[in-house]
């Protein structure tokens, strides 16, 4: 009875969404940033990829000096629409406004909001000495959280601070040549405010060429065989672009993840012709061995569209026995070589990564065919015996190991809106931590947006699963098939300046050998723009699913520089409410309250974690301040 009174309530809500809808074009620059981040992943909990999109925004590329291969580095940005930003400025000189490129029949309003986040057309550039002030810039942002309920692990004492998550970071910069940065952040239940900290320096062509980074930073290398930083996108509902890695060399870390980043110095120089980077890491990893991580990079274009890497590392990691008391020392050499080739419409990439006697490779092409369609194809092997502390390439799993798959993708820009399509098939050799057999299975995923009218767009998106995993049937562990099929409509229309509005149902079928489970999701989202300076984002979620399994991820707005992906199961109402208020132009105040309701249940959470009652609310509130 339930779905069918959730069936009828889809219908209403389409059929008034085109009533509302036949008016304007659809422009929704206020979030286009979390519209990246929703096309760039589909059940990623990653909260540190918000921080990879602001990176990208806060160090722009010149959309009009730029090469090929710079703009392709951009997320959501192919070959096509690279070579036709290339052409355009070849045939027309510089760009002097982003509307010029609606008239590329393949650049789409979305690219141009990409664009326009990620890159400049034109930056006055002028000397530090004489303009110091003038060229110095201060970001402040405070950030403070906490859910209202009281969790199990207050009452008992097994947490020994408070509820509160408290993040605190400054930035400088001096006219994009000198960086610095600081962060401290505190997470619920930990007692200092500065549990974890990081800081960075970094100078950029002070000295012609050269670059500079100190502090706590990261390195990314080919296609993350060997070397990666956390930010690490997989497979999404563009089907084209979210599998191919885009390294960035040396950056400076700015998450509060604690994880997979580098502590020392690194140096970098650059030529016409060829690239040499070295870095050297010490102190504790991501598992608490005492480590020293060094290496260096050297990249070579003996060709105009050919570009060759090689990476050379070595993991030196201090072991502790507790038993024994014994301390060893394990070196981890590595190995890695990455190429680039990019030829007319043409994107070659891939990588050979060598730790021991194994080897592990990845090989990806995109294609642009018939200037409308891009195909992409991808191989990888993973061997079981291939390991690396900081990997994380492109497959099913981020372990880099015990993985073989082949997947193809698919962008067709049609006069009736965009299909993107994609299959990956992989493999597991051996045993691994979920399921100690070799197991397989493939993805599907069909994704098609169309502007219906002025100012409405409409998504439908299927994504099928078939994978064996390892289930407890009486008492037995068993291998089984499941297949997991999800079904999602959505409109977003913009009704006029003031209100914009977004309405999404998802239906997510379970088949398992034993049982079957369904789930369903529909939310209404409302923005309203009382001004230029606040706004308000409004949004209500009705689910229900038979268990945890069925369960469906909701991306949701949130402050800036936080990613919220929760996956909600079992059957309740959420909502939220997000303000936004500039009351100058330096000062930026967002607050978020949010309430989860599950009537049918007498706790929400499990172990130290668990709330009495059946509602977890939570507030946050966050200033970023600029000077």
């Amino acid at each position: 009875m339930y779905i069918k009174l959730k069936t009828i309530s889809i219908l209403i809500i389409l059929l008034s969404q085109i009533i509302f809808a036949q008016s304007d074009s659809l422009k929704n620059t206020d979030s286009h940033i979390n519209n990246i981040l929703e096309d760039l992943l589909l059940e990623d909990e990653n909260s540190e990829l918000y921080d990879l999109v602001e990176q990208y925004i806060e160090n722009p590329i010149s959309l009009n000096t730029s090469d090929l291969n710079e703009i392709m580095k951009l997320p959501l940005i192919d070959i096509e629409v690279a070579n036709s930003i290339v052409k355009y400025r070849s045939e027309n000189g510089r760009i002097f406004s982003y509307s010029e490129l609606k008239s590329i029949a393949n650049i789409s309003s979305n690219t141009i909001k990409i664009l326009t986040a990620f890159t400049f057309l034109e930056r006055r550039e002028s000397n530090i000495d004489p303009s110091f002030l003038e060229n110095l810039n201060i970001k402040l942002r405070s950030r403070f959280s906490q859910n209202i309920q009281e969790a199990e692990g207050y009452k008992n004492g097994f947490y020994i601070g408070t509820p509160a998550k408290i993040y605190n970071r400054l930035l400088i910069d001096v006219n994009h040549k000198i960086q610095l940065g600081l962060l401290i952040d505190k997470d619920a239940g930990e007692k200092s405010i500065a549990d974890f900290h990081s800081y960075y320096f970094q100078a950029k062509n002070v000295i012609n060429g050269l670059k500079f980074t100190g502090g706590f930073y990261t390195m990314e290398f080919g296609q993350g065989l060997a070397l990666w930083s956390p930010y690490s996108f997989s497979k999404g509902s563009n089907a084209t672009n979210s599998i191919i890695k885009r390294a960035r060399g040396i950056s400076p870390y700015t998450s509060a993840g604690e994880y997979l980043y580098l502590k020392g110095a690194a140096f970098q120089y650059s030529s016409n012709f060829f690239e040499l980077s070295s870095f050297y890491s010490f102190g504790e990893n991501n598992y608490n061995l005492s480590q020293n991580t060094y290496g260096f990079v050297f990249t070579l274009q003996p060709i105009n569209f050919l570009k060759l890497s090689a990476l050379y590392m070595i993991e030196n990691q201090n072991t502790f026995d507790n038993v024994s008391e014994i301390n060893s020392e394990l070196n981890k050499k590595h190995i890695s070589f990455n190429y680039e080739l990019t030829y007319g419409d043409l994107f070659l990439t891939g990588e050979f990564a060598i730790y021991n006697s194994s080897l592990a490779n990845i090989n990806t092409l995109q294609l642009s065919l018939l200037r409308s369609i891009v195909v992409v194809a991808s191989i990888r092997n993973y061997p079981n015996t291939y390991e690396s502390t900081y990997g994380q390439g492109f497959g099913e799993t981020k372990n880099t190991n015990n993985e073989f798959g082949i997947y193809f993708g698919l962008k067709w820009r049609t006069d009736f809106g965009i299909i993107n399509f994609y299959l990956d098939q992989f493999k597991f050799p051996n045993s691994n931590a979920s399921i100690a057999l070799p197991s397989s299975g493939n993805e599907i995923s069909f994704n098609y947006e169309i502007v219906l009218f002025p100012k409405t767009e409409f998504t439908f998106r299927y994504f099928s699963e078939n994978k064996e995993v390892l289930e407890l049937l009486k008492n037995e562990n068993i291998v089984e098939n499941r297949k997991t099929e999800k079904l999602r409509f959505e409109l977003n229309y913009k009704v006029n300046n003031f209100i914009q509005l977004k309405s999404r149902v998802e239906l997510l079928y379970l088949n398992k050998i034993h049982a079957n489970e369904k789930g369903i999701l529909l939310f209404e989202d409302v923005k309203l723009n009382f001004s230029q300076n606040l706004s308000i984002n409004g949004r209500i979620v009705f689910f229900q699913t038979n268990s945890f399994a069925s369960r469906i991820y909701e991306f949701e707005n949130d402050l800036s520089g936080v990613m919220a992906n929760p996956a909600l199961y079992n059957s309740g109402i959420k909502w939220y409410f997000l303000i936004k208020y500039n009351p100058i132009n330096t000062l930026y105040l967002t607050a978020k309250y949010s309430e989860l309701y599950k009537p049918n249940e007498k706790n929400i959470g499990s172990g130290n974690n668990l709330i009495e009652g059946n509602i977890d609310n939570k507030f946050s509130l966050q200033i970023d301040f600029t000077f």
